[in-house]
């Protein structure tokens, strides 16, 4: 076979947008049939393009996978080629450039790419997924259909219409229901997953979340100050539901662990370590990462606590629903005065803040005992409770050196 097929790529930096990013575009040319541009979708900073080697320069994940689609790009294109000239030796730049067109303009929709991922999805719960992330991609597709329906009368749309003004028509629409910016932007997070999966398998040429912004998000962060824990550990619930729930809760006060983390955990996930005491040992749902926890004495306490009056099969703690002891925790705070909206997940913020960082706990000890993969993720979710550490520490700095300029005076008179 004769290739006649030239492919180049290049950067159109006179198109760079308010990121500071130019699209690459590549340029398709024969011997004498003229020429085909298009753009590829794909986004870069000028100072990273190389003009002679024609990709992204450096290992980051984003140079490797731009890299990658421009690899994925020249295959298929050679590979129409070369259909072309197996069929019948005539092979035009027209009809190359028609047959790419048309694959990834297939009839791919929106909603379909969603079923065959979740299918994908299901095969892998155990392995790759849990059952609560294939939940919640499920929960999002249940918004996804229901925006097609009310707004375009329809039960899918092709992939190809999902563009700029799509995407921001939906999330106008999510807010408009009156959800929060912080569901939002989980929601449209797991749309953008399914796009990208669409956009990564030429179905469609550009990404529309180029330009897409997430909202901004009023976080705050709820945790039990030293007294408001005190409060809740020295009052005694009659029933014993409360008293249950009371107890999971200060469990993961005292460990950290996450609400499917604690309620999965089980003995064996416990064992003696290098210093004697005992620790938890078991991977994090969320990251994927292995993560130790010494047990802290109250922690002790509350798996013997459980043992003693609760079924608890082969785990530590009794199984519970996250919804019915978010439902119990209302109960529970409105019985004890604590004016904060409780959920099973404030536990391990507590854990983060007042068992740890205000007992002067390093972050990276911090980061590590909550199983984040990077410590930057612990430090922007508890930025504001490290500012009052250190206004705590520069407090006593400021103490010690009046104390030092107060005995340098004294011993010079």
């Amino acid at each position: 076979m004769i290739e006649i097929l030239r492919i180049t790529y290049y950067l159109y930096e006179f198109k760079k947008n308010r990121r500071g990013t130019a699209p690459i575009y590549c340029k398709l040319t024969t011997d004498g049939t003229g020429r085909q541009q298009f753009s590829t979708g794909l986004y870069v900073v000028p100072g990273l393009w190389d003009k002679e080697a024609q990709c992204v320069r450096g290992t980051s994940e984003d140079a490797v996978l731009i890299n990658r689609r421009l690899q994925d790009i020249t295959i298929e294109l050679k590979g129409i080629e070369r259909r072309l000239y197996e069929a019948d030796g005539n092979v035009s730049l027209g009809e190359i450039y028609a047959l790419y067109k048309q694959k990834t303009v297939e009839n791919h929709t929106l909603c379909g790419i969603f079923r065959e991922r979740l299918d994908k999805m299901s095969q892998l719960i155990g392995k790759e997924y849990s059952p609560a992330t294939w939940q919640k991609f499920r929960e999002v597709f249940a918004h996804v259909e229901r925006y097609i329906q009310t707004t375009y009368g329809l039960q899918d749309i092709p992939i190809r219409n999902v563009d700029y003004r799509f995407i921001k028509q939906f999330e106008e629409a999510l807010m408009e229901r009156g959800l929060k910016a912080i569901t939002i932007n989980k929601i449209m997070q797991r749309v953008r997953q399914m796009v990208n999966y669409a956009f990564r398998c030429n179905y469609i040429q550009q990404d529309p979340f180029v330009e897409y912004k997430p909202l901004k998000e009023r976080k705050r962060l709820v945790f039990l100050t030293q007294e408001e824990l005190h409060k809740l550990e020295d009052f005694h619930f009659v029933q014993m539901r409360l008293e249950t729930v009371k107890n999971i809760y200060l469990f993961s006060v005292y460990t950290g662990l996450a609400y499917h983390e604690a309620q999965a955990l089980q003995p064996k996930h416990i064992a003696k370590g290098f210093d004697g005491r005992n620790w938890i040992a078991l991977i994090r749902q969320k990251t994927d990462r292995e993560i130790s926890i010494p047990l802290l004495p109250q922690a002790e306490q509350l798996i013997v606590w459980f043992r003693e009056h609760c079924q608890v099969g082969n785990y530590v703690q009794p199984r519970i629903s996250n919804q019915k002891i978010n439902s119990y925790l209302r109960e529970i705070a409105d019985i004890v005065g604590i004016d904060k909206k409780l959920t099973h997940h404030t536990a391990r913020k507590t854990f983060a803040t007042t068992i740890l960082l205000y007992n002067d706990v390093p972050i990276e000890v911090v980061s590590k005992l909550l199983g984040h993969s990077d410590i930057s993720v612990t430090q922007r979710s508890y930025a504001q409770v490290l500012n009052k550490n250190i206004s705590n520490h520069i407090g006593r700095l400021e103490n010690q050196l009046l104390h030092k300029n107060a005995d340098l005076q004294q011993n010079n008179h």
